[in-house]
Formats: structure tokens, C-alpha cells, sequence
């Protein structure tokens, strides 16, 4: 009888131990190829829709950057993503900054900032950044992408837009795709993460 309790004691808290863990996020080391971001060389990214000299001349193979993600389970189907803080320039276009988590379901979250600024009275500068992340799978080691879109827009009020050297330095729109490749790894209760190692 008393090895009978044993058995039960002992199932009770493998399922209480597993019922712990199961809502613990999944952390994961991830290998970014950045390439599209630094090689940047369509001339509509940049101011005037002028490609810097010297632009053509840039090219890499093989760098990644290195980063930790955490993917935390909300209630229902929602997710959260944390990147850590990120900021990607995309030639002349608005800077993409991430410092928050980006909600998401079924390994897809999507974020977007949009920016309106007057100036003066004349006229009125839009601009709208957008970062989409995928996850193939949750797999041990999981490839995905991330979308990264940045717009720029001017909207006349009582005068015009400017134009040519008087446009802003983030005046122009660009977008690219970025492929990652991670290596879930495994966590106690009380690991501990950094999203910015």
C-alpha cells in the first residue's frame, strides 16, 4: 500500500513538474543574414532616388549577426516575440526600430509604427515602418524570415512638398527580406535570457 502512495506521489508531481513547464517561453539563438539591410544598392531607397557613388561597390557573403529571441505564449492563440532592441536602416528610408514584443499567431507576428509630422503649417510628413516575422516551425532548429518595410510620404497642407536637396534625410521608401536560422535551446524554470547578447 504504502509503495502504491509512492507511485501515486511520484505521478502527481511529474504531471505537476511537466504542467510547470509547459508554459515557459522557448528560447532560441538566432543567426540573422543582415546582407540585404548593409548592401542596400536600389536607387529608389535613397534620397532622389540617387544612389550614393560607391554604392554598386558593396558586397558581402556569409556574415550573420548573432541574437537571442524569446517567444512567449499569451492566453488563447496569441504569441509574443521579443527581438531584444533592434534598429535596421534601409538606405534613406525611416529607420526600423524594435524595443518592444511584436503579438502574433501561428508562428507569424506583425508590427507596424506610422509617424505624422507637421511641418509648420506647409505640409506633413508620413512615416510608416512595419516588421512581419515568420517562424517555419518551433522545431530544435527552426529557419524562418522577417519582412522589413519602410515608407515615406508628404502630404501638402497650404504649400508644396519640398523637393530635391530640401527633401528630409529619411525621405524615401524601401523594403527587403532578411532569412534567419535558430537553435532552440533548452531552459529551466529559472533560466535566465539576454535579447541583446
Amino acid at each position: 500500500m504504502r509503495s502504491m502512495k509512492l507511485v501515486v506521489l511520484g505521478a502527481l508531481s511529474l504531471l505537476s513538474l511537466a504542467g510547470c513547464l509547459q508554459g515557459q517561453p522557448r528560447l532560441y539563438r538566432v543567426a540573422l543574414d543582415e546582407t540585404p539591410v548593409r548592401t542596400v544598392n536600389t536607387p529608389t531607397c535613397f534620397r532622389n532616388s540617387e544612389l550614393p557613388a560607391g554604392r554598386n561597390n558593396t558586397s558581402e557573403q556569409n556574415y550573420r549577426s548573432e541574437d537571442e529571441w524569446v517567444i512567449w505564449s499569451g492566453v488563447d492563440q496569441t504569441e509574443y516575440l521579443d527581438l531584444g532592441t533592434q534598429a535596421w536602416t534601409l538606405g534613406d528610408a525611416p529607420v526600423i526600430r524594435v524595443s518592444d514584443l511584436i503579438e502574433g499567431t501561428d508562428k507569424t507576428f506583425n508590427a507596424s509604427r506610422n509617424v505624422q509630422t507637421p511641418v509648420s503649417d506647409q505640409y506633413i510628413e508620413l512615416r510608416q515602418t512595419t516588421v512581419s516575422a515568420k517562424f517555419d516551425d518551433y522545431s530544435a532548429v527552426p529557419v524562418g524570415t522577417i519582412a522589413l518595410n519602410s515608407q515615406f510620404a508628404c502630404t501638402k497642407a497650404r504649400g508644396e512638398c519640398p523637393t530635391g536637396q530640401n527633401l528630409a534625410n529619411d525621405a524615401a521608401s524601401c523594403s527587403a527580406n532578411l532569412k534567419f536560422v535558430a537553435r532552440r535551446i533548452d531552459v529551466q524554470q529559472l533560466t535566465a535570457y539576454n535579447n541583446n547578447p
